[in-house]
């Protein structure tokens, strides 16, 4: 027996329909492209952000550290990596779920890394030089309500069948959805991730924001979750590169799209009542300081 039955075994989505034979369904995983267009845009922008680190830094009083442009930078290569990995192929041709992993990607580790990468001094210093267009832009953009709306707004729409579908027929298409995606997922963290740390919303607020987040993805997950039948025609009748039949893919990948959401989040709520522990700790220690320095000023 072929070992590569074992990993790839010839499933039938359909009666009737071939399947991928072992050595094709293989080389699918392995299948990178290199997307030279991409790659140029992504050298442009890294390019063109470590000039603006650069003059931010020379225009105010931070000091130089090489942590953010490796964020930055590792955003980008998170986006590179996504498109151009199998993990593109795969799920716009074959896997439901696989897509599912790529829409993770764009939705946490690239937000986070960009956000993080950007320091304070120079958000503050852009924001500023944008004018008053760019200043209002932001405000709307980075209230919590916003946010919410206009990521849950553009991640539904995109999972509407014939939208989903489109989308992986055309490539123009399915640019324009990725690249929805990461910018309204810059947006729908900016409450938490905010470089300019005085622009966030207080603590408990931000803890209210990420249980509206897991409210507000209900409705997608269980609508790819719980759907009796397949919800996306190209899934419904492509080869099977695994055991699992289209439905049952469809189904992993509302589990998987669920389940790296809540753990994201509840890392994030975490982290949020860790800071705010802190910050009440640091209060507290300032306070009883200015109360000793009293004392002895009185003595």
């Amino acid at each position: 027996m072929n070992i590569l039955h074992l990993f790839c075994p010839p499933v039938y989505a359909h009666p009737g329909e071939a399947a991928v034979s072992p050595s094709v369904s293989a080389a699918a995983w392995w299948d990178w492209r290199l997307e030279w267009v991409l790659l140029f845009i992504l050298l442009f922008v890294g390019t063109l952000y470590f000039r603006w680190l650069k003059e931010a830094y020379q225009n105010t009083e931070t000091s130089w550290s090489w942590k953010y442009p490796i964020r930055f930078w590792g955003a980008l290569l998170c986006i590179y990596i996504a498109a151009a990995s199998p993990i593109d192929h795969i799920g716009e041709v074959y896997l439901f779920s696989m897509h599912m992993v790529q829409h993770n990607i764009f939705m946490y580790p690239v937000p986070w890394l960009i956000l993080a990468g950007i320091p304070e001094g120079m958000a503050v210093y852009w924001l500023k030089k944008s004018g008053m267009p760019g200043y209002h832009g932001y405000r709307i953009l980075k209230h919590p309500v916003t946010a919410c709306l206009l990521f849950n707004l553009i991640f539904t729409l995109w999972h509407i069948p014939f939208l989903y579908d489109w989308a992986l027929k055309d490539r123009m298409v399915h640019n324009l959805e990725h690249f929805t995606m990461i910018t309204s997922s810059i947006i729908l963290w900016l409450p938490t991730w905010n470089p300019i740390r005085k622009d966030r919303p207080i603590y408990p607020l931000q803890m209210l924001y990420l249980i509206a987040l897991a409210i507000a993805q209900l409705p997608v997950f269980a609508y790819v979750t719980f759907s009796k039948s397949v919800l996306y025609p190209t899934y419904a009748y492509a080869p099977r590169l695994t055991v699992l039949s289209a439905h049952a893919d469809q189904q992993l990948g509302g589990v998987i799209m669920k389940i790296t959401a809540m753990l994201v989040l509840f890392v994030s709520f975490i982290g949020i009542c860790m800071a705010w522990y802190e910050s009440q700790m640091q209060a507290d220690r300032l306070r009883d300081e200015k109360a000793l320095a009293a004392a002895r000023a009185l003595s």
